[in-house]
This record gives C-alpha cells, structure tokens and sequence, in this order.
C-alpha cells in the first residue's frame, strides 16, 4: 500500500478583533487595498510618462476630517471637525471647522477652539442666544463654527488667543 502524503494548507487567520467588542479589522483592511490601489494607479501614470503619454495631473484640495470624543453628564458627546462635511455630494469646503471643546461650571462655560495658523485680530466672535459663533479668516485660512452652548450667557464674553488656541469664557444668566 502507498502512503497518501497530505497536503497543509495555511491556517486561515481570523480578522482581528479589539477587547472592545469592536470589529475594526475589516476597516483597516479596506484602508489597506484602497492605499494599494492608489500606488498602482500612481505607478501606471509614472510608466505613462516613461512612454511620453502625456498624464494631467490636477491641483485638488485637500480633505482634512476629525472627530473629537469626550465624556459629557449624559456619556460619550461626538463632535466633527474638518472640511470634509457630510452631504449628498462629495467634496472639500474651503472653510475649516475648528475642533471645539466646552466646559462648563456653576458660573460660566469656557469654549476652547483650535485655529492654528491665524492671529488674535483676524478671529471674530459673537454671541446669539444660546450660540456662540466662531469665524477667522487670512489670505491661506478660513475658519467657522457655530457652538450650541449648554446654559443662557449674558452675552458678555471674555476671550484669550496663544498659540492657536482660542478661548471664550462667557458667564452664564443667572
């Protein structure tokens, strides 16, 4: 009798899973193939141009998107930041919006907003009811955001600029 020799085949690695109950393996995969696909891409136009094809490359904007996780009286608040916006047509705004935080005491809310690359006399605030709003703009940068805040103010506001971080404290009605 001749023996049967049997192959092995590779054992099947399962997506990783986070401690969090999180599937995020299938994410990073697909982040994976789309980044192999835009160096294939690149690599073709360069063989392209090696061929004397003549290969239009367009200036496009650039996306920038966050999002900002912190722990509010009712749990987990998300807030977005960016000039990507979520919408039916794809596409990147030109204003930025800034990464805000708020916190708040028994007097006043303190509203913190990122705006690098300004100066303090190019940002503009201004108080409606119970919305702050944010605006800065030079020659290179915009900047915009409307912030719902937790409790009435007086409208009166007391604002700090350094290194750009910009920070409104506004005392609450009483």
């Amino acid at each position: 009798m001749a023996e049967e020799k049997k192959e092995k085949k590779p054992e099947e690695k399962p997506e990783p899973v986070l401690e969090w109950g999180l599937n995020l393996g299938g994410l990073f995969t697909g982040i994976g193939e789309f980044i192999g696909q835009v160096t294939k891409l690149a690599e073709e136009a360069k063989e392209l141009e090696k061929a004397g094809v003549s290969v239009e490359r367009r200036k496009l904007p650039h996306g920038m998107y966050g999002v900002s996780v912190r722990v509010g009286p009712k749990g987990p608040v998300l807030s977005r930041f960016g000039t990507i916006k979520p919408t039916l047509e794809p596409g990147v705004a030109e204003v930025r919006e800034p990464l805000v935080d708020i916190f708040e005491n028994e007097k006043e809310i303190t509203v913190v907003a990122e705006l690098p690359g300004v100066e303090e006399k190019d940002i503009k605030t201004e108080v409606e009811e119970r919305i702050l709003k944010i605006s800065a703009e030079t020659k290179d940068r915009k900047y915009s955001k409307e912030v719902e805040l937790p409790a009435a103010v007086t409208g009166e506001l007391e604002s700090t600029y350094k290194n750009g971080v910009l920070e409104v404290k506004l005392k609450k009605t009483k």
